[in-house]
């Protein structure tokens, strides 16, 4: 094990200090660039599906334009033409239960309320005991 004098260890010590100052500046300057860019947002969950879905309906269209063209039959619409017509009234139930949810009085929109209750009331009580200074 090598031991080190006072002086070379104070003199790590000083870069070691300019890194980490230099560190935290580049760590505030990244902060500071990031407050103006927009966040990156996921779309909700129904778009998804809703996108999923006329991507799926597109694709049985190229495809029964393919198997029309090679096999020199129509027969293949026939075949596929139930498949975008299963999948609207799913998509209808799913966004009637969703918009159901996402309502006053309903499951999201309820449950999202009371937390934004019960934060408020932490808060409130927190202020109230520094206030207080920490008693009661």
């Amino acid at each position: 094990m090598k031991y080190i004098s006072e002086k070379e260890f104070n003199a790590q010590m000083k870069r070691i200090q300019r890194e980490n100052e230099s560190k935290e500046r580049l760590r505030k300057l990244k902060e500071e660039k990031d407050k103006g860019k927009p966040k990156f947002k996921l779309p909700s969950t129904s778009k998804l599906i809703l996108l999923g879905v006329i991507l799926l309906c597109v694709q049985i269209v190229f495809f029964c334009e393919y198997a029309m063209l090679t096999l020199y039959d129509a027969s293949s619409m026939y075949v596929l033409i139930g498949i975008p017509a299963a999948l609207a009234p799913i998509i209808w139930g799913y966004y009637s239960k969703s918009k159901a949810e996402n309502t006053q009085g309903g499951i999201v929109y309820d449950s999202a309320m009371e937390e934004l209750r019960m934060r408020n009331q932490a808060i409130n009580s927190e202020t109230d005991n520094t206030d207080t200074g920490g008693v009661g």
